[in-house]
């Protein structure tokens, strides 16, 4: 399991890193009916901004706009489902930063006082008994909601060993910072899950010149229902999908072919975005749908049966890449080390690293324990993995003996400073060059290692900390006793020891 971990790390840093960002450019315009300003954006894009410039004089000599169609709708979002390991797992990762290993610590914490349910379950639901002691537990946490109880959260037939995360209705005198941060969160969804859905009215309309189609969306809530209870205005999910949106107390009454005066309208520039790094979050995502790209509810249910691990392993699977120095922290991302990009360039191609296949076993065992499949099936298929894949890392043994990249040491001037996890030093007897690889709380990547070397000096590195908790950005040199400084723009630095 810990294989095609690091490789899906190791892909997505590789596509981040390589990414070429593409401009692009998109008309923005502004109109206005019954006191309500309508922000729209073009739907099509222009790949030059010469013609995108065109379009806006074209646009600016209409001085309005038409609307083509019109489309409201009433609907209802049920609210989240209560915690298992995992999704607690990511909803403190994204709020709070902890890492899954301490959300885990402190789930198991909070279970062994008594104060919350068994944390290393995968269901998500509760079952028709748990459900009837419900109101109880409400009444005991201090909270009165309206009757009927949301029955979004309870399956029977979705509850595995153990149902979901939640209170016990236990005293929670003598709480940890932390353990306090985790029980708010377990008791907050516990109310949204059986709180009612909430109800919005949203409407889309296409607007144009003439030439060019524009799009609007806005939303008005009806009722607030689970949403109430943080004050919040969705999940994360929902709130990247709302951010196209106006938010409106009152919905403007448009017609199809009215037309519209054009309040303002402007360029705006574009550019195409990499997939972004992974977080702890996002990670374990990925491990709990066994890499894919999985948009629908349903589809990630299914390939949750298949995932990397189990909500028990999986933080335990990241500490120990951690660990061995397959992988670090960077600020919020988890990214490859030296160390571990060099282990997928060896097994990128190989079903070691499959993912899909490695979800596979899990969903094969679970047909095992259900008497689904006889053991005797699974076990062939395993010898016979073993003796390919051991066949096939046998005959890259001379790759795994290269050396990592080495680099002119600037003291010495042998070619022999290599860059490690944690720092970057001369391996030639006597010399005592060296960098540490974390300064002012800002991780030097290979490449400004590299041009530090090479030539003296990084590129501006943005987000160092001073001593005071101050932020500042500076570039670091090296000067001529081969100590490092930092140099502002404009001056230099003082010199700091190493």
């Amino acid at each position: 399991v810990q294989t095609p971990t690091l490789a899906m790390v190791c892909r997505r840093y590789i596509e981040n890193r390589d990414f070429s960002s593409v401009p692009y450019w998109k008309l923005s315009v502004a109109a206005e009916k019954e006191g309500v300003s309508l922000k729209a954006v073009s739907s099509s894009a222009f790949d030059n901004e010469a013609d995108a410039q065109s379009a806006l004089a074209m646009l600016r000599e209409q001085s309005r706009l038409t609307v083509t169609s019109v489309a409201k709708k009433v609907g209802h979002t049920s609210p989240p489902l209560l915690f298992d390991l995992t999704s607690l797992q990511k909803e403190a990762n994204r709020k709070h930063g902890f890492s899954a290993d301490k959300t885990l610590s402190i789930a198991q914490s909070l279970y062994e006082k008594k104060i919350t349910t068994y944390p290393r379950t995968g269901s998500r639901y509760i079952s028709e008994d748990v459900f009837e002691e419900v109101p109880t537990l409400l009444g005991k946490i201090g909270t009165a909601l309206p009757t009927p109880l949301n029955r979004h959260s309870v399956d029977n037939g979705k509850v595995t060993d153990h149902h979901a995360i939640i209170p016990t209705g236990e005293t929670t005198s003598g709480l940890s910072t932390d353990e306090t941060t985790i029980y708010q969160m377990v008791v907050h969804r516990f109310i949204e899950a059986f709180s009612p859905n909430s109800e919005e009215e949203r409407m889309q309309a296409e607007l144009t010149d003439g030439t060019n189609t524009f799009i609007w969306k806005a939303c008005r809530s009806i009722s607030l229902g689970w949403k109430a209870v943080q004050h919040s205005t969705g999940t994360n999910d929902e709130k990247g999908k709302e951010e196209e949106e106006q938010t409106l107390s009152v919905l403007p009454n448009l017609i199809e072919n009215e037309v519209l005066p054009l309040l303002s309208s402007e360029i705006t520039e574009h550019k195409t975005k990499p997939k972004p790094l992974y977080t702890e979050a996002t990670l374990l995502s990925a491990m709990e749908n066994a890499g894919k790209e999985v948009a629908d509810a349903e589809s990630k249910r299914a390939m949750a049966e298949c995932g990397i691990g189990t909500p028990a392993t999986r933080a335990n699977i990241i500490e120990t890449l951690i660990l061995r120095d397959y992988i670090r922290r960077e600020k919020k991302t988890v990214v490859p080390t030296e160390k571990g990009l060099a282990v997928y360039e060896i097994v990128k191609d190989k079903r070691i690293a499959n993912a899909e296949m490695t979800g596979s076993w899990e969903l094969t065992l679970a047909a095992i324990e259900a008497g689904q499949m006889p053991p005797e099936k699974f076990a062939q298929g395993i010898n016979s993995y073993v003796e390919t894949i051991c066949e096939e890392l046998l005959a890259l043994a001379p790759q795994v003996q290269k050396s990592y990249p080495t680099y002119r040491c600037p003291k010495c001037g042998n070619e022999s400073v290599g860059i490690y996890a944690k720092i970057a030093k001369c391996r030639h007897e006597g010399c005592d060059f060296h960098i540490f690889r974390e300064i002012c709380g800002t991780f030097l990547s290979e490449d400004n290692i590299r041009d530090l070397i090479t030539t003296g000096r990084t590129p501006i590195l943005k987000g160092l900390t001073s001593k005071a908790g101050k932020k500042f950005n500076a570039r670091l040199v090296l000067g001529e006793d081969h100590t490092t400084a930092f140099e502002f723009e404009g001056k230099k630095g003082k010199a700091r020891g190493r």
